[in-house]
């Protein structure tokens, strides 16, 4: 495995025995993944890129360096009743959301992890209004959120379009009778340059903005209002490579703490949820899985529960988040990434 380093342009190698080699120039130095310097006239490098390059992953040592440990082979996510398929009689069994009747909108919600959260709400008797940049993909998710029972309402335009997004979540209001949940799901996704750093302000931080302030005077309307946003693992520890992506994503989580306060006395809840690595049929981990096995086999390692999270158990963290049952939690960042990050959390 080879990396160049974003800042420095020196190439990080990975060596057959655990040891990464760093060229920087006409300098270069082999160092321990954990940092160690071995030899060679170059004595400094990034701790994170050798860690990433080098390190061993979780089949080649235990936990903490220690020895392996034999482990349950990865079990994918669990299977849920649909609240469609429960008996009336059966509902009074668990814990009731109390998301029937409830209105949501949705941005970038065609597939992925926003079209999960939308089918999430659906199959708790909510109300959706959903928007993508493709007609197809939303005539699709249209269908399939119609067949759950809910009455849906959908848009294709950009969500970097700040009228358009504005407009269509009056018009999300006007359709549906009221909002109760706002969902801000999109985003421009990584890359590097200036044009990266305007795409992730536009979409991902002012179009989360946005979305709450063209939905206050109906948010505020409702008797159990709430905002969820949908940031990023990539905003708490430093993966590899500083990009805008981890930079906005960051941003959006100060912002929703702020928001948290602010509308409290209009009885509006600000949260956060924050995936780890989400696999899924189309998605960026299916390409680099294809593309950039090494990454992909390493970030896989990374996660503590040995695979990757799928898009409906973030879905059912956020359903939650934005339900009535979760009525006394606000400003919070609920990380949902199977052990990915290693940060304390608190």
């Amino acid at each position: 495995m080879k990396l160049r380093h974003p800042i420095t342009g020196a190439i990080y190698t990975k060596q057959d025995d655990e040891f990464v080699l760093v060229e920087d120039g006409d300098k270069s130095g082999l160092f321990h993944y954990d940092g160690r310097w071995h030899s060679g006239e170059l004595r400094d490098a990034d701790l994170h890129l050798l860690g990433w390059v080098g390190g061993p992953t979780i089949e080649q040592r235990g936990p903490l360096g220690g020895p392996r440990l034999e482990r349950r082979a990865p079990q994918g996510p669990p299977t849920l009743r649909r609240r469609s398929d429960v008996a009336t009689s059966d509902r009074s069994i668990g814990m009731d959301l109390g998301l029937e009747g409830r209105k949501a909108v949705i941005s970038a919600a065609s597939r992925g992890i926003g079209l999960s959260i939308a089918q999430t709400l659906a199959d708790e008797g909510a109300d959706v209004a959903i928007c993508a940049r493709g007609e197809g993909g939303l005539e699709s998710a249209r269908k399939d959120l119609e067949g759950r029972g809910a009455k849906v309402f959908t848009k294709a335009f950009d969500v970097s379009d700040g009228e358009a997004l504005k407009a269509f979540v009056a018009e999300a209001g006007d359709e549906l009778g009221g909002l109760d949940i706002a969902v801000a799901n999109a985003s421009s996704g990584g890359g590097m340059g200036e044009d990266a750093w305007k795409a992730n302000f536009e979409v991902d931080l002012m179009g989360s903005t946005r979305m709450v302030e063209a939905g206050l005077p109906f948010l505020a309307q409702s008797d159990a209002a709430s905002v969820v946003f949908i940031s990023s693992t990539a905003a708490l520890e430093f993966l590899g490579v500083p990009q805008p992506y981890n930079a906005l994503k960051a941003a959006l989580i100060a912002h929703a703490g702020d928001l948290s306060q602010a509308l409290a006395p209009q009885g509006v809840r600000v949260n956060v949820v924050s995936p780890g690595p989400v696999y899924f049929e189309g998605g960026n981990w299916e390409m680099i899985k294809q593309t950039m096995s090494a990454i992909y086999e390493r970030t896989v390692a990374q996660c503590a529960i040995g695979r990757m999270g799928a898009p409906e158990e973030v879905a059912r963290v956020v359903a939650f988040l934005a339900s009535p049952a979760a009525s006394l939690v606000t400003g919070a960042n609920l990380v949902v990434d199977g052990g990915f990050t290693k940060r304390n959390p608190f």
